[in-house]
């Protein structure tokens, strides 16, 4: 049984796969400082679903937070007796990194774009809404690059943290684009802008390459935006996941 993590700036979504995914989890980033409060914070978690912890033998982690990878390197060590493996550049025997700078590929993006080509054809593209909303393209079974928008709740934040009278708001798309009111501007003027540009950006690559790409979004957020405009209609919550399962299966040779 494989215990994989997708470590992201907020939260850390915690999967267990076997022939398939068993179960899935979310933990806050910044929620332990050990490797025993990170197990501490699991086990519960496997109690409540009746894992048994010995079928564990492997850890794969995609990490875009370097701080706290020492730790999920002791506790792969100290509860399951195995070495932690990283999602990284390296070893991509079925695709490459057609970057200036592939060692420079943040993982996430890496396990993404893997998973869009196992699951979703040699082209196709991922929207990663987190704390940075990453946009990955897969061109030809092979990562061109893409682009990383500020998220909406870091704008959100970012706005509400620099002004003295505007309101925290909730994530929601107005079906109108005047505001009349202080929330509504915010709503409007934040999520609807990040939404019809990624739309136009979406277009122009598709345009620049004069291709047809199959469009997935995930991330927390992502379910929130599902369906509003049609590039948003396909929504994997454990698309990361999976291509931190993909990494591990290119690894090993396992097919």
């Amino acid at each position: 049984m494989r215990l994989l993590f997708d470590v992201g700036n907020t939260h850390i979504v915690i999967g267990l796969f076997k022939d398939n995914f068993i179960n899935t989890w979310r933990i806050g980033t910044k929620s332990f400082e050990t490797e025993d409060e990170l197990y501490s914070h699991l086990y519960p978690l496997f109690k409540r679903e009746q894992i048994d912890e010995i079928e564990i033998n492997s850890v794969i982690i995609s990490s875009v937070v370097p701080s706290i990878n020492y730790i999920l390197g002791k506790f792969a060590q100290k509860y399951f007796n195995t070495e932690a493996i990283f999602v990284n550049s390296k070893n991509l025997n079925n695709m490459k990194l057609n970057v200036d700078y592939p060692n420079e590929v943040g993982a996430d993006r890496i396990a993404n774009a893997l998973a869009l080509k196992k699951y979703y054809g040699e082209n196709a593209i991922a929207i990663d809404f987190g704390t940075a909303i990453t946009i990955d393209v897969l061109y030809n079974g092979n990562f061109i690059g893409g682009s990383i928008i500020p998220g909406i709740n870091t704008q959100m934040m970012a706005l509400f943290s620099k002004t003295a009278k505007l309101p925290q708001v909730e994530l929601k798309f107005l079906d109108y684009s005047v505001g009349k009111n202080t929330i509504d501007n915010i709503q409007i003027g934040i999520i609807k802008t990040v939404v019809y540009g990624i739309q136009r950006l979406l277009l122009d690559i598709k345009n620049e390459y004069n291709t047809h790409f199959n469009i997935v979004i995930t991330g927390g957020i992502g379910k929130s935006l599902q369906g509003i405009i049609p590039e948003f209609n396909n929504y994997d919550p454990y698309l990361t996941l999976k291509g931190v399962n993909v990494f591990y299966e290119i690894l090993k040779g396992v097919d």
